[in-house]
């Protein structure tokens, strides 16, 4: 008698895009887990009723991504240091006191830096563009790792004041700024590594960020693909290095997997495979 399945899918809006289904059956693989993970669509008004039926009815755990990480974290009954500290949950599992959020994005772009990219982040001199929820979710777990000083620009400075002042207490060792997109541009300060967490050069719209900020730098764009315009825009501006976010993608869901099922999954073979995927579609 076949073992019966156990039931995972992605919640966002849109989200017929997500890789989440094929990174996830991917990893199932590897262990010789019957898992079934389907993508849904779903509107914020229905978001929270979906949660709770789909628990309900046994569901295995959830995956959360744009726009309902807020409403993830809102409808928890209880929730991981992780996603306290963003204030918003990408990952969903039913415990014995109901269920716990967690937040796996930042720890999955930072296993993506070191391990993927080989980065060393202590003591580096760290810039994020964009002071939105996916900076949010990134920021305590690349102040974790100790750089000498992290920059938040922002098209509007307030948000980014706003970012850091629910921060600086937590690391009082590390120099925090924040900035504008046009003060940065203005300046003349340098950095390590340049994260982009925003939707700089999407949708038609140029990049506004100084060449000479990135010049030097190795530029990380939080999109990946075809999306990923920023990174582009960095290896003509002459980065050190650039990387899209495909890899934090996959670290993040075997994370996920992780809290799920107990095992970590290997991330390499399924990066790899979900990059020559991408390149074949161009």
């Amino acid at each position: 008698m076949p073992i019966k399945s156990r039931k995972f899918a992605v919640l966002g809006n849109p989200v017929e895009h997500s890789l989440s289904p094929v990174i996830h059956q991917q990893f199932a693989r590897q262990f010789g887990h019957n898992i079934e993970y389907s993508r849904q669509r779903l509107e914020t008004e229905s978001f929270a009723q979906y949660v709770q039926d789909f628990f309900a009815a046994g569901g295995g755990g959830l995956n959360v991504t744009v726009p309902f990480k807020l409403l993830a974290h809102a409808c928890a009954d209880s929730l991981h240091a992780s996603a306290q500290q963003a204030g918003a949950a990408n990952t969903l599992a039913l415990r014995e006191n109901g269920i716990k959020a967690w937040n796996t994005d930042g720890a999955g772009l930072v296993n993506d830096l070191t391990r993927r990219c080989n980065l060393a982040l202590a003591a580096k001199k760290i810039l994020i563009l964009g002071a939105g929820g996916a900076a949010q979710g990134i920021i305590g777990p690349i102040l974790d790792c100790g750089p000498m000083s992290l920059t938040v620009a922002n098209r509007t400075q307030a948000k980014a004041d706003q970012l850091l002042s629910r921060t600086v207490p937590r690391y009082p060792e590390v120099y925090l700024h924040a900035d504008s997109l046009q003060g940065l541009a203005a300046g003349e300060r340098s950095f390590d590594l340049i994260i982009n967490s925003t939707s700089l050069g999407l949708d038609g719209s140029q990049v506004t960020v100084a060449a000479g900020v990135a010049a030097g730098a190795f530029c990380y764009d939080l999109s990946y693909g075809k999306s990923a315009v920023f990174a582009q825009w960095a290896r003509r501006a002459g980065a050190s290095g650039v990387a899209d976010g495909l890899g934090m993608l996959v670290e993040q869901a075997a994370l996920s997997y992780e809290i799920w099922f107990g095992v970590k999954p290997d991330t390499a073979k399924v990066y790899q495979l979900l990059a020559e995927q991408l390149d074949s579609s161009d």
